[in-house]
């Protein structure tokens, strides 16, 4: 009976199936909001450059009496358009040498560390966007109570759904929520509100701490706050780059996404600013 062999066909066939799965599983884990907002992928379909959001006005109720007619009402719409317009792209080439003579496994480091920059990408455009389109709190400075009520009650008059709100803070940020004892005290609720260091809620509120707002930093968003669509996720590629040396490789991770703020200039919102947003930018 002949062996059966494992060609190279089939090795390089799994080994770029396996990048693909690292790629993914490490680009989940770094984008942390993503998790927070709305994923419109599905949307972002092959011919589109853009994606829009109908928003319709509402009804209002009235009561009619016996014989008598009340006027009839239309609804308008507008839309929210998400461009897809972030082209995202890392490419990098290690020398052969370098690599012979390195004790690190380089083309799995180099592989991780692009996945988890393309992550924390995605959270840099949402956090801009988020910032650009907030409502701003009343008083700058570290965060207070006073400026958590404000953002819970700006969403809240703004018909917001409390339960897909979180509010997301710089690390220095954090310092400061641990100041207040609806925070920070076990016997608030009755319940340890940071059970094992783990950041936990305010008045029911997840709290989240990111190190890509900058220092002085937070806002508070409902789900539907924020949308974002891959028109291509996060892809990797190689090929042969001679000119570092036999068996040298050129390397691409690359998208293609965008990312919006919705809401914009509904309920009591500013022309500009999102009904679902409220925050203070450094």
């Amino acid at each position: 009976m002949a062996d059966v062999i494992i060609s190279n066909t089939q090795a390089a066939a799994t080994k770029m199936d396996y990048i693909a799965a690292m790629v993914q599983k490490e680009l989940k884990e770094k984008a942390i909001l993503s998790g927070y907002f709305t994923d419109v992928s599905q949307w972002a379909v092959k011919g589109n450059k853009s994606i829009s959001f109908p928003k319709l006005t509402s009804f209002t109720v009235g009561e009619r009496g016996s014989g008598v007619t009340l006027d009839a009402q239309a609804l308008t719409a507008t839309v929210d358009k998400l461009d897809l317009d972030i082209p995202a792209y890392i490419k990098w080439i290690i020398d052969t040498n370098d690599s012979v003579q390195s004790t690190i496994e380089w083309e799995v480091e180099t592989v991780l560390r692009a996945a988890s920059a393309h992550g924390r990408y995605v959270d840099q455009k949402l956090i801009e966007e988020a910032l650009a389109a907030r409502f701003e709190v009343s008083v700058a400075g570290d965060i207070t109570r006073d400026n958590v009520l404000e953002m819970r009650e700006y969403v809240r008059k703004n018909n917001g759904d409390l339960s897909q709100c979180a509010l997301f803070v710089a690390v220095d940020q954090m310092t400061a929520l641990l100041k207040i004892d609806e925070f920070s005290k076990a016997d608030v609720f009755g319940q340890a509100v940071i059970p094992n260091g783990v950041i936990g809620r305010l008045y029911g509120i997840p709290v989240v701490e990111h190190n890509l707002l900058a220092d002085g930093e937070y806002f508070m968003a409902e789900k539907s706050a924020l949308a974002f669509g891959f028109q291509r996720a996060p892809a990797y590629g190689e090929e042969p780059a001679i000119d570092y040396g036999v068996g040298a490789v050129k390397r691409v991770m690359d998208a293609l996404y965008g990312v919006k703020a919705l809401q914009i200039g509904q309920a009591l919102a500013a022309p500009t600013k999102s009904a679902l947003i409220a925050g203070y930018k450094a």
